[in-house]
C-alpha cells in the first residue's frame, strides 16, 4: 500500500528529532536506506550496453547529446577492464587528504586566545566528523568513472557520509561560492522512496507537486558535487578518450586466444591409393571404417581424414609463437600512453628510469590537485554554515602517497624556521588536526611516554656516517641511477 505524503513527512521528522537527541546517552548516527525490506520489488537492476568502437567514436564527437552513453561505457570499461580500473583508483587513491583547520576571518583585536581555542575544537571536531579520508576518496573514485559525482550529505552529531545520487536524474544547473550544484528530476522519484534521500529531498518532492517543474534543485546545504574536469561545463570522464583503446586491448586478447587454440589443432591424412582405372583401389565403406577407428584412438585437437592425394600431417601453429604476446603488450602500452599514464607504473619493463617515472607522477599528481581544491572549497562551503565567533576554512595539503615524504620534510624545515606549519608537519606525517593536542597529552602527561621510551638510534642521536648522503630518486640522473645498480651489483659479488 502507498505511502501518504504526511508519513513521509511525519517520519522525517521523527528523524530529524532523533538526530537532535544524539547529544544525549544514545548518539545516532545517521542512517541510509538502500531497500525496503517489506517490497520484494525494490531491487536496483543494472544492465549495460554493449557498444561498438565506431559507436564510441561518434558518441565522443558529441559529447553533449551522448552523455548518457559515455558515462555507460566508462562504467562498463572500469567493470570489465583491469586497466582501465587501475587506471581510475589510481589517481583517486592518490590523495592522503591531510589538513589543517585555520580561522577565515581571524582580527587578534577582537579575538582572545579563548575564544580561538573553542570555536578551534568545534570546527575541527565538525570537520573529522566528516571522515574525509573515506568519504572524499569514494567521491573522486565515481567522478573521474563517471565524470561527475552527484552526492547528498548525510549529517548528524555522531556522523557524516556522502549518498551518490543516480547521475539519470541529474543535471548541473549552477554554480555557488565557486562549487557546482544541480537539480534532480524528482518525477523519477517515487514517493515511498524519499526515506532513501535526506529530509531536503521530501521538500524537493512537495515542490515538484505543488509547481509540477520537474527538476528541483538539491540545496547547498546538503550538495556535493565533484566534477572532474572543469574545463568543461558538460559531464565527462576525463579518461574518454583513452576508451577505444580498451577495444584495441581487447581485440588483440581475443585473435591471441584464438590463435593460441588453433595451435593445438592437427590434422592426420590417410592416402588411398587408385587403381589404374583412377577409382580408390579400397572400398569406400571400408576406409570409412578405418578412419572411424582412429578417430576413436586421436586425443583432443587432432583429426583424420582419408583423401586419395597424398598429403601429410598438418599443424596449424603460428611461425612466430612470440606475435600474439607482443602485440598485446604493445596495445596495454598504447593504452596507457592514450590515457597520458606512464607504463611503468604497471609493470612495463621497456623504461626501467626512476627519474623519468618521477616526472610522469608529478604530471598525474596536476589533474588529482585540481580535484583536492575542488573538494577543499566544498567542504569550506559546509564549514561556513557553522555557527561561532570566528569562521575557520579547511586547507587540504597537497600530499599524495608520492610525495609524502618530500612534503614531511618540506613541513619539517619550514617550522624549524619558525613559520607555523607544525600542524602541517603533524597532518603530513598522519596526525589529524584534531588529534594532535590530545595525542601529545596523552604520550607526554597521562602515559608519560617520554620517560619510558629510550629513543631509537638515528644521525639525531649519534654521530653522523662520513661521506655524503646518498641523493634521492627524485634528484638522481639515468648515469648516476645505472652507477647505483652497478655498485649494487659489485657488493654482491
Amino acid at each position: 500500500m502507498e505511502r501518504s505524503l504526511k508519513d513521509t513527512t511525519q517520519s522525517a521528522s521523527i528523524a530529524r528529532d532523533f538526530t537532535q537527541y544524539a547529544g544525549g546517552r544514545y548518539a545516532m548516527f545517521e542512517r541510509q536506506s538502500l531497500r525496503d525490506p517489506t517490497r520484494s520489488n525494490d531491487v536496483e537492476t543494472v544492465t549495460f550496453s554493449s557498444y561498438t568502437k565506431q559507436q564510441l567514436l561518434d558518441f565522443l564527437r558529441k559529447p553533449t547529446n551522448n552523455e548518457r552513453q559515455i558515462r555507460l561505457a566508462s562504467i562498463q570499461a572500469y567493470n570489465a577492464s583491469g586497466q582501465y580500473r587501475r587506471l581510475i583508483l589510481y589517481h583517486a587513491f592518490m590523495p592522503l587528504w591531510a589538513y589543517v583547520a585555520m580561522p577565515a576571518n581571524y582580527n587578534p583585536q577582537k579575538m582572545d586566545a579563548e575564544t580561538l581555542r573553542k570555536t578551534y575544537y568545534k570546527a575541527t571536531s565538525f570537520i573529522e566528523n566528516m571522515n574525509l579520508k573515506h568519504e572524499l576518496a569514494k567521491a573522486l573514485a565515481v567522478a573521474f568513472r563517471d565524470g561527475v559525482f552527484y552526492g547528498v550529505a548525510w549529517t548528524s552529531n555522531a556522523s557524516w557520509f556522502l549518498q551518490r545520487v543516480n547521475p539519470d536524474l541529474c543535471a548541473l544547473t549552477a554554480i555557488e561560492d565557486g562549487t557546482w550544484l544541480y537539480s534532480v528530476d524528482m518525477s523519477k522519484i517515487k514517493q515511498e522512496d524519499l526515506t532513501k534521500y535526506p529530509d531536503e529531498f521530501t521538500d524537493m518532492w512537495n515542490a515538484y507537486r505543488k509547481t509540477g517543474v520537474k527538476l528541483q534543485e538539491v540545496p547547498s546545504s546538503v550538495s556535493f558535487c565533484v566534477k572532474a574536469d572543469e574545463t568543461v561545463t558538460y559531464p565527462i570522464p576525463p579518461f574518454a578518450s583513452a576508451l577505444p583503446a580498451i577495444y584495441d586491448l581487447e581485440d588483440y586478447r581475443a585473435l591471441a586466444a584464438v590463435s593460441a587454440e588453433s595451435s593445438n589443432y592437427k590434422l592426420l591424412a590417410m592416402e588411398v591409393p587408385l587403381n589404374n582405372d583412377g577409382e580408390l583401389s579400397i572400398p569406400e565403406p571400408l576406409i570409412q571404417n578405418f578412419v572411424a577407428q582412429l578417430q576413436a584412438k586421436l586425443p583432443p585437437f587432432v583429426g583424420a581424414v582419408a583423401t586419395p592425394m597424398k598429403l601429410d600431417a598438418v599443424s596449424f601453429e603460428k611461425s612466430a609463437a612470440a606475435y600474439d604476446t607482443n602485440e598485446i603488450e604493445r596495445a596495454t602500452r598504447n593504452f596507457w600512453y592514450n590515457s597520458g599514464i606512464s607504463p611503468l607504473l604497471f609493470g612495463d619493463a621497456a623504461n626501467t628510469s626512476a627519474a623519468a617515472l618521477n616526472l610522469s607522477i608529478r604530471t598525474d599528481e596536476q589533474l588529482v590537485l585540481a580535484a583536492m581544491s575542488q573538494c577543499e572549497r566544498l567542504v569550506n562551503r559546509h564549514l561556513k554554515q557553522l555557527t561561532g565567533a570566528v569562521k575557520y576554512r579547511i586547507n587540504i595539503l597537497p600530499v599524495t602517497i608520492f610525495n609524502q615524504e618530500k612534503m614531511i620534510g618540506y613541513y619539517k624545515e619550514a617550522a624549524t624556521y619558525g613559520l607555523p606549519t607544525k600542524m602541517a608537519y603533524a597532518a603530513a606525517v598522519g596526525i589529524p588536526s584534531v588529534g594532535t593536542e590530545g595525542l601529545a597529552a596523552l604520550e607526554n602527561d597521562a602515559l608519560n611516554l617520554k620517560d619510558k621510551f629510550v629513543p631509537l638510534s638515528s644521525s639525531h642521536t649519534q654521530s653522523a656516517d662520513s661521506g655524503r648522503p646518498a641523493k634521492s630518486d627524485d634528484d638522481i640522473t639515468e648515469t648516476g641511477e645505472q652507477t647505483r645498480e652497478d655498485d649494487e651489483d659489485a657488493n654482491k659479488a
